[in-house]
């Protein structure tokens, strides 16, 4: 019912930049990295295929296969590039205030490439980030004094929230882009009757087109159940 909101994390634009051809030689994992994000940025995960990546490339596909065996290999490289981020793990002593900030990091870093979010939540957990990731947030919880069970418990919750309010944030986005333009505010009134969705009507007020704001209050409601 409402649109992402225009922070520094959201697309600027589906422009794309035109192909160059490789030069002979230096075709390396870090450039089919850097072109496939490129493909996915722009068209989603359903215009990636590893013709699609080569002929940006300007390579034969079969070059493309020299370094990642299968299409989904590349796209399980791109997905924990994406979980990892580019900043480190929070660990200022404070659990609770460095598991929000993790959390954060994630939508951050999921929302800068919208048309992957979809492709992440499909694919199962297996890379190397998503288990750090996992093995930090953990460890905060114990530390807040939750038992194994228990701390597993609000991992996955706290994850799952986030990793739902990410997807819904990111469809508005991605479409954003596939439109060459910014997200902005719902322009149209919501209005449900009155007489017939009360409870609904009421709640209108306080519907928020700010989503980094409904992030936080989502954190603040599940978060209010842990000790400390």
């Amino acid at each position: 019912m409402t649109a992402p909101d225009e922070d520094e994390d959201a697309p600027r634009s589906g422009a794309s930049t035109p192909p160059q051809r490789t030069p002979r030689g230096t075709l390396s994992r870090e450039v089919l990295l850097d072109a496939a994000m490129e493909i996915v940025r722009i068209g989603g995960a359903d215009a990636f295929s590893m013709r699609a990546l080569g002929a940006r490339l300007e390579v034969d596909p079969t070059a493309v296969y020299r370094h990642f065996r299968t299409k989904n290999e590349l796209l399980d490289v791109l997905a924990d590039i994406l979980i990892a981020g580019d900043e480190p793990l929070p660990s200022t002593g404070d659990a609770r205030a460095d598991l929000r900030a993790s959390l954060h990091q994630l939508r951050r870093s999921l929302l800068r490439h919208p048309t992957m979010a979809g492709v992440i939540l499909r694919r199962p957990p297996g890379g190397r980030a998503y288990w750090e990731r996992a093995n930090h947030a953990l460890g905060l919880l114990r530390g807040m004094g939750l038992s194994p069970e228990q701390a597993t418990s609000a991992y996955q919750t706290l994850l799952f929230y986030s990793l739902g309010h990410v997807l819904s944030e990111a469809r508005t986005l991605a479409a954003a882009v596939a439109r060459d333009r910014r997200p902005s505010a719902p322009t149209a009134t919501f209005n449900p009757p009155a007489h017939q969705l009360p409870d609904l009507a009421a709640a209108v007020p306080f519907l928020r087109a700010d989503t980094a704001a409904q992030f936080d209050d989502g954190l603040d409601l599940i978060m209010g159940s842990l000790p400390g």
